[in-house]
């Protein structure tokens, strides 16, 4: 029964931690997503607290509600489910895919539900954001059909294989820092480290509390701040040596004594922050192949999970982070394709004032409005139909 109930519980939080950063991604905007993305980790590293504090609670279950203690957590569980089950009706669909299934109405006016603002009573945000989408959906439908199908596309495409090999590096590197191994076998550690009773469950449930309501929420908000999830990887990679080699260093040497100086720098270094590993990997893969990229990348994480045996972040380093991740912090997900060497169809970041100043007017105006990679397509082939191009982009979807 609890094997069985393992695997219902572990195929859903498979699902659900592929597409939850997959899908705050594709909804926000370029200038907060570090934020939203981010609240992927936050409520993660909640749930992880939540359930420390819950098992030093039932620690104390004993006599006649032994029982409670292992009764109520595992049933504690159902009640985030059951809300988010709840609650799924009102979420929008995402505006990248509805474009992809060639649902251009709803995808307008999700986008401008979720773009409205009072200094922008012409929803041009929303308006700009659905021209980029929508040309570059088609231009990569355009590209993808040549290769016959996504799957093919992945593997003989050098962009496709790239992003697929940086977004299972990023989630492999960070789970080899030793976060998720040391959260699990935190108990264990503080009992090594002379901790008796319910004290190893509270100061594991405190430490998840620091995590999830002080660095994990920083780490969020810093993204938009600093603007580089590079600079913000490799300052986790360098925080990560530091942390678990000091944290190596005191429990070989103070473990199982009764010196407190040691001990306390034992407990002190073990920390850590994720929301850049979630991030990171739902922003570099283009729509028709994001779902592909996302549980490729997880299956990075979960798979470093089971062979790691003990923490050692000595190797992936942060020059392959500098030389091979591209940057992708103030893009929208459509001109992150730029820095894998692919075309974009439109480029809002990096557009002149004239330049965005003319599509404006256009799309206020309702004018015909091509993009310039559309248009020296035109020139080179016939233009699809609507029905091939839809066709392309189920294809790739």
């Amino acid at each position: 029964m609890f094997q069985a109930g393992r695997f219902v519980c572990g195929l859903g939080i498979g699902i659900l931690v592929t597409v939850c950063p997959m899908y705050l991604s594709e909804m926000s905007s370029a200038l907060r997503r570090g934020w939203l993305v981010g609240h992927h980790a936050i409520f993660l590293v909640f749930g992880y607290m939540l359930s420390g504090w819950v098992g030093y609670a039932c620690y104390y279950a004993t006599g006649p509600l032994s029982g409670f203690g292992w009764r109520f957590p595992l049933a504690l569980q159902c009640l985030p489910a059951l809300v988010l089950l709840l609650g799924s009706p009102w979420l929008p669909r995402s505006p990248r895919w509805l474009i992809s299934k060639g649902k251009f109405d709803e995808a307008q006016h999700v986008l401008q539900r979720l773009r409205q603002s009072p200094d922008d009573p012409d929803n041009l945000a929303a308006k700009e954001e659905f021209f980029q989408t929508k040309e570059q959906i088609r231009l990569e439908a355009e590209r993808l059909a040549t290769y016959g199908n996504v799957w093919k596309a992945v593997v003989t495409k050098k962009a496709y294989r790239k992003r697929m090999a940086i977004g299972f590096l990023t989630q492999w590197g960070a789970e080899f820092g030793g976060p998720l191994i040391i959260n699990n076998y935190a108990v264990l550690l503080y009992t090594n480290l002379g901790m008796e009773g319910g004290m190893p469950l509270l100061l594991s449930a405190v430490w998840l509390t620091t995590a999830g309501l002080i660095y994990n929420p920083l780490g969020a908000w810093l993204h938009d701040k600093v603007n580089s999830r590079r600079g913000m990887y490799m300052t986790g990679f360098v925080g990560i040596i530091i942390s678990t080699s000091c944290l190596a260093a005191m429990t070989a040497q103070y473990a199982g004594t009764t010196n407190k100086v040691g001990n306390g720098f034992g407990i002190f270094f073990i920390t850590f922050c994720d929301t850049t590993m979630y991030l990171y990997v739902s922003e570099i893969f283009p729509t028709e192949i994001r779902p592909i990229g996302m549980g490729f990348s997880l299956f990075g994480q979960f798979a470093s999970t089971l062979i790691l045996l003990q923490t050692a972040p000595m190797g992936f380093g942060n020059v392959v982070i500098y030389f091979f991740f591209p940057e992708t912090a103030g893009l929208t997900l459509e001109e992150i394709a730029q820095n894998f060497g692919e075309e974009v169809a439109v480029n809002l970041t990096g557009a002149t004032d004239e330049e965005k100043a003319r599509l404006d007017h256009q799309l206020v105006t309702g004018e015909n409005v091509q993009s310039p990679v559309t248009s020296e397509l035109e020139k080179e082939t016939k233009p699809l139909s609507t029905n091939q191009t839809e066709q392309n982009m189920s294809k790739a979807e």
